[in-house]
């Protein structure tokens, strides 16, 4: 039976000092084959002061209302079997899940780390476990033929395309160094394009628009995926807010949101679309997890309502700030005349 033992564990939401931990993922069997279903247990020993977290309890509550089978890594999760603990001496505590996993993988099953959360009422630790490998059996017959030889390629005419757009690209750009040296020529300043930023809003709704569109039918495309989304989400807060939001992690990010100008920069039900959405990233960029269609689906909604949330309230505090200064300037322009009129009244 292999098994391999953790011994990192960082805090990923709030910053807590460690604890001693040690978690131990064990396999049914000491190999599989392609879609073959076994067990995969996770046991995690610590101090007893918090309650432990394994990863189907990890997803975001809008993902386990799907209740739908997730991945970690090349082993998909089809269900929980069971789930227990038990106290320890010195008031320390075992808790444990089984799964009912199976593999499509060839070869090698295996996972980057399985992340397990040690929780209180006021924080999450999140630790994640060595890399955890399990060999797949071949399911192609030993007597088998050998492989064929890779037919010839076959041939094509070649195109003549690729010539013509080359050379109006030449063209091109001797007509525009000839348009540009004939205004040196004439004096005359060349036009320069006015440079207007995009404002924060609209920059993240153009590409959220654009990340709705894409493919993740390739497994190697949901990390890159999700790399964008939170881009998305943390250069948006981070122009609206003017809190260096692409700097931090996602524990600082949170801390900075909820105490800068006395939590009032942005509210509660928005932050925590903010936590949910930069949590799962998290445990898909650093923990291996593998969503399914769906729940990355549901990121994108998250991410949109957290941003349409904290635009509402920054424009309508922007609209109250212009309102006090057209009230403040209609003050200044009536007040000369109102102490004319007074000083009339005395004379």
């Amino acid at each position: 039976m292999r098994h391999f033992l953790v011994h990192i564990v960082f805090g990923l939401l709030i910053a807590v000092p460690a604890l001693g931990q040690r978690v131990d993922t064990y396999a049914s069997k000491d190999s599989v084959t392609v879609g073959e279903r076994f067990q995969l247990s996770v046991v995690v020993g610590h101090d007893g002061t918090r309650r432990a977290l394994f990863p189907h309890q990890l997803l975001p509550d809008s993902i386990k209302a799907l209740n739908a089978p997730f991945s970690l890594g090349d082993f998909d999760i089809i269900g929980v079997l069971q789930e227990g603990g038990r106290p320890y001496s010195n008031g320390g505590r075992i808790d444990s899940v089984v799964y009912e996993v199976a593999t499509f993988a060839l070869d090698s099953a295996q996972v980057a780390g399985i992340p397990v959360g040690l929780a209180t009422e006021l924080d999450t630790l999140l630790g994640v476990s060595s890399p955890f490998l399990l060999p797949v059996l071949s399911l192609v017959p030993e007597d088998a033929t050998e492989i064929k030889d890779i037919a010839p390629l076959a041939e094509f005419p070649r195109s003549i395309w690729p010539w013509i757009v080359g050379v109006l690209m030449v063209l091109a750009a001797l007509l525009g160094l000839w348009w540009w040296r004939k205004k040196q020529q004439d004096g005359a300043p060349l036009p320069q394009e006015e440079v207007r930023e995009t404002p924060p809003y609209d920059e993240a709704v153009t590409r959220l628009t654009q990340l709705s569109g894409y493919d993740l039918s390739d497994p190697e495309s949901v990390k890159p995926f999700y790399v964008e989304l939170t881009d998305i989400l943390r250069t948006y807060v981070g122009r609206r807010t003017h809190i260096p939001a692409l700097e931090s992690t996602t524990r600082e990010l949170l801390e900075r949101l909820r105490h800068s100008a006395h939590g009032e920069l942005v509210p509660g039900d928005v932050l925590t679309h903010i936590d949910e959405v930069l949590s799962h990233a998290d445990l898909v960029k650093f923990a291996d997890l593998k969503p399914i269609l769906e729940q990355s689906r549901k990121m994108v909604v998250e991410t949109r309502d957290a941003i349409e949330g904290t635009e509402s309230v920054f424009r309508a505090r922007d609209e109250q700030r212009r309102a006090e200064e057209r009230a403040r300037l209609e003050a200044q322009q009536y007040a000369p005349k109102e102490a004319l009129v007074e000083e009339e009244e005395h004379s």
